[in-house]
Order: C-alpha cells, then structure tokens, then sequence
C-alpha cells in the first residue's frame, strides 16, 4: 500500500460520495467526478443554491468516499476504500468553469443537461490527506505535501 494505490484509485473510479456539513449537520451525495493527472484535485457538477453549494461556501472542508464495493462480487474483504480529505471551493472564473464542465461531460456523457443550466456549478476540491483501507483492518494515512 503507498500514495500511488491512491491516486490509482482516484483514477480508476468515477464515483464518490461527497460528504459536506454547515452547522453541525452533516450531508452526503453521490457523485461522478473528474479528476486531474495528480489525482490530488477532483471536480464535481451541481446547482448554485444547492444543499451541496450551500454547504461548501459555509464550510469548504470536505470528505469524499471512492470505494471498490461495486467491482467485488465474492468476498467483502476484499474491498478497498479511500477517502479523501480536502477543501472545496466553487470555480468561479468562467472560462475555467466551462473548461472543467466540457470535460465532465466528456467523461460522463449522462451529465451533459447541466451544460444547459444557468445555475450549474463546478465543485474544486483539493485533497489534503488519503485515508487508504485495503480489507477491513489494514488502513494507512497519507498527507499531501
């Protein structure tokens, strides 16, 4: 186990779920996300005004769950499972915001009605730290530099 399984993870998958909280009232959602070669910065599409906006601009710090659980049919030790720590903030430049939803939907076709939404936005998310589980018992921290 070592950072790369990490980033190898954030690769390989294309959903997490995002977890957020604004007084002490945590939310969690399923999302397809994009991330970047490092895999230390994953993108995510939502509406202004949503719980999930709502909460990132009240409180950026983060957590997204990335697991294996879809790909194991047999044996449930066999599950690895990152998450990922890090703070959020709404790109608001709007070439970069229209660069990083062209490439979401590239990835993920199913996406593409946000392209039409006046209020979509784009989640930036900076990982911090990797919580890396390999099974049940064996798990390890990693801090970005």
């Amino acid at each position: 186990m070592s950072m790369e399984h990490c980033i190898q993870m954030v690769r390989e998958n294309s959903f997490c779920v995002l977890s957020t909280s604004k007084n002490n009232l945590p939310n969690s959602s399923l999302m397809l996300y994009l991330s970047c070669e490092k895999g230390d910065t994953l993108y995510m599409v939502t509406r202004r005004g949503s719980l999930k906006h709502t909460n990132v601009i009240e409180n950026p710090e983060v957590s997204l769950l990335i697991d294996t659980r879809e790909n194991i049919k047999s044996s449930y030790s066999h599950v690895r499972a990152l998450t990922a720590y890090g703070k959020a903030s709404i790109i608001e430049d709007k070439e970069e915001e229209e660069r990083i939803l062209t490439l979401l939907t590239e990835k993920h076709p199913g996406l593409s009605f946000f392209k039409s939404m006046e209020d979509a936005c784009i989640i930036k998310v900076t990982v911090k730290k990797f919580l890396y589980l390999d099974g049940i018992e064996d798990a390890k921290y990693y801090t970005l530099s």
